[in-house]
């Protein structure tokens, strides 16, 4: 239950060498429509000025309330933060991760209305490391759906738009601390187990990608992870059925890579001028690069022209593999 001495909503961000992003995200939180917050930021022993500049808000708003640790890990952090934290309902920010206005009171509304949901997460845009729009990011609405995906070896949640009941999040437990890198799919097993998740159809997150990402430097750790927590939750509920295969998606962990993904997933999107942003990067930095050229000439084509031109080349396929 919600006291008037202290604030209906605890934003919990967690911080480790973040300087680049970490105003964005910070700011993101003093535009919310929704003003009855507070923002616990905590951070992680950060090595660049991360902690200085929490500090310069700490230090121009009251609600922000910063906390350094020594080195602990992600979930560690985390938990620091919910443990500090005094709303009935827990936000989760990332650091590199910007909210959209009315994100706070959009899921505060939803969570009001209904009681026995224990979390709600919510649509995004993916955008690069420059903020420009990659992609919009949609999931499963229904809470079954999203209990279905998890027992699959799939997370249909974006965690850094969840907001959870701070009630349910400590009766399970927060986030295990032998649980790095899958720490959020670890905790969205255990609390469907007391209570429903779902997502909202809007948009209320801006998701950046980004090669430092924990999500891409950290794959094979993710993949052990995510078994781990299938096998512990597959036991709580007396499933017999043989594990899941954890299908293969891929991080990019190189600059080609990344403009690859960027641009490919932009094209799907039709954000054209993004698609051309990081084709040019992926031509200037590999001037013979087939793939930079190939995407550069989709821009130029346009998606009916290119179509035309993918159906073309399709057909020659089969004759390709006669020839060999």
């Amino acid at each position: 239950m919600h006291r008037d001495d202290q604030p209906e909503v605890s934003v919990v961000i967690p911080v480790y060498n973040a300087s680049a992003y970490l105003a964005e995200a910070v700011e993101s939180v003093l535009r919310q429509t929704f003003t009855d917050w507070e923002l616990v930021a905590v951070d992680d022993g950060s090595s660049d000025n991360s902690l200085e500049i929490l500090r310069g808000f700490e230090s121009q708003d009251s609600r922000i309330k910063v906390l350094p640790l020594t080195h602990r890990g992600i979930a560690g952090t985390r938990n620091a933060g919910i443990h500090a934290a005094q709303g009935e309902y827990l936000a989760a920010l990332d650091n590199d991760d910007i909210m959209c206005p009315r994100r706070l009171e959009v899921q505060v509304d939803f969570m009001r209305k209904h009681p026995d949901f224990v979390a709600v997460g919510a649509a995004g845009l993916l955008v690069d490391a420059d903020g420009d729009p990659i992609a919009e990011r949609s999931f499963p609405s229904s809470s079954e759906e999203v209990e279905s995906e998890l027992l699959k070896g799939r997370n249909p949640l974006m965690q850094s738009g969840m907001m959870f009941r701070r009630e349910a999040m400590l009766r399970v437990g927060a986030y295990q601390d032998d649980r790095n890198f899958a720490e959020d799919y670890d905790l969205f097993l255990r609390l469907t187990e007391i209570g429903r998740i779902g997502n909202l159809n809007e948009v209320l997150m801006r998701q950046r990608q980004h090669i430092s990402r924990a999500s891409a430097a950290h794959y094979a750790d993710q993949n052990r992870v995510v078994m781990l927590a299938l096998r512990d939750a597959y036991a709580r509920r007396g499933l017999t059925q043989s594990l899941p295969t954890i299908e293969g998606s891929w991080h990019p962990t190189t600059a080609r890579d990344y403009h690859i993904r960027c641009a490919s997933d932009a094209w799907d999107a039709g954000n054209i001028t993004t698609v051309r942003k990081h084709a040019g990067a992926l031509v200037r930095e590999q001037a013979f690069s087939p793939r930079g050229w190939e995407l550069y000439a989709r821009t130029i084509m346009g998606r009916n022209l290119y179509r035309g031109v993918a159906q073309f080349k399709s057909f020659f396929r089969p004759l390709k593999k006669l020839c060999r």
